[in-house]
This record gives structure tokens, sequence and C-alpha cells, in this order.
């Protein structure tokens, strides 16, 4: 019976070192952010590149910093953001300063999400929040280890996105230049607000973002089956596409964008090549039929309308074709 006791203690104790070493964190600066989960590191930098910029494995750490390492250097990443983080770029402890760090924040449950970040008159309030498409979570790290709160979109305009909670009324600027907007419902009186730290958001390097609130799989060619959570379908005319589903970003580079026909329907036409193809038809759904992203899509329910016309009209008097490719 004591060796079952000890067993049983031994075991819970390495569950929750588990638990404890895979804890991740976001570390950002300006111009880009670290994400670790557990010993891994990656680091994104999205105005310069879609997907990891570099990846790093934790060697060592100490009470300030966390020390990871590529093939092309090493990095001290921080624990608390008044300290910077330093590269050693031969890899031979000649430590240099390489960014300013603007927050830290010990949880972060995405690896590679969209990240909203501000700041408030004390650390304790500092956080973020995470875009999923039309849905949108916000972490306060230093208060609360699980989520802060939850919203919806339910709006947006030139300068922000508009959030709406049980509680709240939120506006998450698109820029640097505007402060997040609190109001509270009910209580028009009642109204505060964040300064924005950083904007880390792929979707916003792209011309054109239009979002669907319903996904469906295509099993057969009338076969629907509702999947959970809305899509988003982003582009711009350099030849990138990025189909944004289910918490995965799927990229591409298309060889064309023009008028075409889908079904007898009128569409515009993103050729990726002769097998992966999407079609933005004109009564707000969209078909995605690509290989990456699995199997057939048919999205729907969005309030693309204006937009729709917009791009329809740039396409139909200047469609985009990669000759060659």
């Amino acid at each position: 019976m004591k060796n079952r006791f000890f067993i049983t203690i031994a075991v819970l104790f390495c569950v929750a070192l588990s638990s404890v070493a895979q804890t991740t964190a976001l570390v950002v600066y300006d111009g880009g952010y670290f994400v670790k989960n557990g010993k891994e590191w990656a680091e994104y930098r999205p105005g310069d590149k879609i997907g990891p910029w570099n990846e790093y494995v934790e060697y060592n750490e100490n009470d300030r910093f966390y020390y990871i390492r590529s093939k092309r250097c090493n990095v001290a990443v921080p624990k608390i953001a008044r300290d910077k983080i330093l590269v050693d770029r031969k890899k031979r402890g000649a430590w240099e300063v390489v960014y300013n760090t603007i927050s830290v924040h010990p949880i972060c449950p995405y690896k590679n999400g969209l990240f909203y970040c501000y700041t408030t008159s004390s650390t304790e309030y500092d956080g973020y929040f995470v875009r999923d498409n039309d849905k949108w979570i916000e972490f306060r790290p230093n208060m609360k280890r699980e989520a802060w709160a939850e919203f919806k979109q339910t709006g947006e305009d030139e300068n922000f996105f508009i959030l709406k909670s049980v509680h709240n009324t939120v506006y998450v600027p698109k820029s640097m230049n505007n402060r997040f907007v609190i109001k509270k419902n009910g209580n028009n009186s009642w109204r505060g607000g964040y300064t924005t730290s950083a904007i880390y958001d792929r979707s916003a390097m792209y011309d054109y973002n239009l979002i669907y609130r319903n996904t469906f799989t295509v099993k057969r060619e009338k076969d629907f089956r509702p999947a959970t959570g809305s899509s988003r379908v982003s582009f711009d005319r350099n030849g990138n596409v990025q189909v944004a589903t289910g918490g995965r970003f799927y990229d591409f580079k298309y060889r064309s964008i023009k008028h075409g026909m889908y079904n007898n329907t009128p569409a515009i036409h993103i050729s990726i090549d002769d097998k992966n193809n999407i079609w933005i038809l004109s009564k707000e759904q969209c078909i995605v039929d690509c290989r990456s992203v699995g199997k057939k899509m048919s999205l729907s329910g969005s309030d693309n309308k204006a937009a729709y016309n917009e791009i329809r009209e740039i396409f139909r008097i200047n469609p985009i074709i990669f000759w060659g490719e």
C-alpha cells in the first residue's frame, strides 16, 4: 500500500513537471515576437515573412533570460520587459543588444496567432487579443492563466475592429496610431482604453480580406458537412493568397486572378495551379478547392457584398496574370 502511494505521488509530480515544461510564453519586440512552447521557440516577423522567421531550441535559463539557439545564432530572451533581447551571432559569448522588449507574457496558448498587444498604467493589467477571423480572445497573463474574456466581432470600420462580449464593447485598433477603446454595455458614461503596444496580424499584409461565418466541407458534389468556426480568404496583388480556417493558415502563390465562371455562376477566379483553385462567387459565397487545405470547402454567410463588388470591378478592368508560372 505504501509503495503504491509513493508511485502515485511520483506520477502526479511528473505530470506537474510536464505541464510546467509546456507552459508557453509570448515575448514581443518592435517588429516581431518570440513564442515559447516547452523547449521549442519560434520567432515571427509578420511584416517580412509569412511563417516563422527562425526556429530555436532552449538550452539554458536563469532568473533573467531564456537562452535559445538555432543554426544561425544564440539568443537571450528576457523574462521581464525591462531587459533587452540579446544575440550572440557567432556563438562565442559575444552578446549584443538587438531588440528593445515591448512586453513579456508568461502565457500564450497560440504558437502562431494574430496578436494585438496593449499596455496599461500597470504591467499587471497588460495583455493582448488573439484574432481568429471573427472570434477574438483576450489574455491578461499576469492576472489569469486562462482566457480573460471572449468576444465576437460584430463589425469594423477604417480604423477599428468592433468586438462585443456579454459585458463590454471593445474597439481594437487596426494600426498603432489608435488606442484600444472599451465601453461597458448598458452604461454609456463608462469608457476606458489601453495603449497599443504592438500589432502582429498577417492578414494586415494583404490588400483584400473576406471573412465567411459558415464553413462546410464537401465530401461529394452535393454532400456538405458543417465545420466549426469561420474562415477567411486573403490575397494581395503580388501573388500571395492565404486561407485561414479551423485555426490554421494555408499560404499559396497564385498565378492569376480574373473573372470566370463556376457552375454557370460569375466568380472571381484565383488560380493557384491546374488542381488548386478558389472561386469567390457573387452570391457572398466562396469555393476553396486546394489539396493543402484538405477537403473541398464551401464558405458562406459573409458581409462581403460591398467588398466583393469593389474587387470584382478592379479585376474586371485589370486582371492579374503572372505569365509563365
